[in-house]
């Protein structure tokens, strides 16, 4: 367990899943596994959606080839529900039931030397992606209750470990982290690790958000390339490997505003009225009133007072940048 900590902490983004298995495989013999990260598909025939996941000592085509079958698999169905302990599979008792439709799953099992298996993880649950490792053997020696006991002592260990790694990978990506508004996405949107702040900054947007999955309209906007801005944050990203990493700011409140709008704000804020306002930028008082209203809706607010803390914020965030 301390190496496999150590690994967390210093390990690249490709090294550490084969890495972390080698050193699980000093307690569990295995011949080949799937580390992997996914969803339940929306269409039952879907199984399991694979967003993430590291193929050891198989070929990597499996999880193609998993995923079209998948959702035939009562295996995955099982780990779908939930499962309270390892799931060990003798594959050959499992899939030679022809009459309950798995003469695919049993040709999948044979094409890739699936003897054993043995099964566990955090399934999807709450908007958050499942989290799995499946461990294989192509010989009749089958997963004991031992076994199934140590993966299930390792897996608690495991799964923190990856959140450390993830972690650790965007420390690498930005130390310095008091003012760091940073988060490492999954292609789901799942967010695999951030700083406090970015999920402040999310919830300033979306407060009904609960910080663990991005908003399909910011994912969908990132994934593309593009930043994204909206009312209250701006966020962007850059792909590392699969995951993005995407940085969150403030937007300023007078990036929001016409010049016009701005002159006003500035004004009104201070406590100049309207007819002050009006008079000093050669415009009607009613069109000062207007602006106001404007300015109020763009920046979401209905007092003076807010208006003024929204412009001293923008004003600090400039100096600290």
């Amino acid at each position: 367990m301390v190496d496999l900590y150590r690994l967390a902490e210093q390990a690249g983004y490709q090294e550490f899943p084969g890495e972390a298995l080698r050193l699980l495989q000093r307690w569990v013999g295995f011949d080949g596994a799937v580390l992997g990260l996914g969803e339940a598909g929306r269409d039952p025939r879907t199984g399991l959606l694979i967003t993430q996941a590291h193929v050891h000592q198989r070929e990597n085509h499996i999880l193609q080839a998993y995923g079209a079958v998948s959702g035939r698999d009562p295996v995955t169905d099982a780990f779908l529900r939930g499962l309270q302990r390892p799931l060990a599979v003798d594959c050959h008792a499992q899939y030679r039931r022809r009459g309950e439709g798995l003469a695919e799953m049993e040709a999948f099992t044979r094409d890739y030397d699936l003897r054993h298996l043995l099964l566990f993880g955090d399934s999807p649950a709450a908007g958050t992606p499942g989290r799995w490792l499946v461990l294989y053997r192509a010989d009749d020696a089958c997963f004991k209750p031992e076994d199934a006991e140590l993966l299930h002592a390792a897996w608690l260990h495991l799964s923190r470990a990856i959140g450390l790694h993830r972690a650790a990978l965007l420390d690498r990506q930005d130390s310095v982290r008091a003012q760091r508004a940073s988060a490492l996405v999954n292609g789901l949107g799942g967010v695999e690790s951030a700083d406090a702040r970015f999920v402040d900054l999310l919830r300033q947007e979306w407060p009904a958000g609960c910080g663990q999955q991005l908003p399909a309209e910011l994912l969908g906007r990132l994934s593309e390339g593009l930043a994204w801005r909206g009312r209250r944050i701006e966020v962007m990203a850059r792909r590392e490997q699969h995951l993005l990493v995407c940085t969150a700011r403030p937007v300023e409140a007078l990036a929001l505003l016409t010049p016009a709008e701005a002159a006003v704000a500035r004004r009104f804020a201070a406590g100049q009225s309207h007819k002050q306002i009006a008079r000093e930028l050669g415009v009607a008082p009613n069109t000062v009133r207007t602006q106001i209203t404007r300015l109020y809706a763009k920046l979401q607010i209905h007092d003076k007072a807010a208006l003024a803390q929204r412009l001293m914020a923008a004003e600090r965030g400039a100096l600290d940048s």
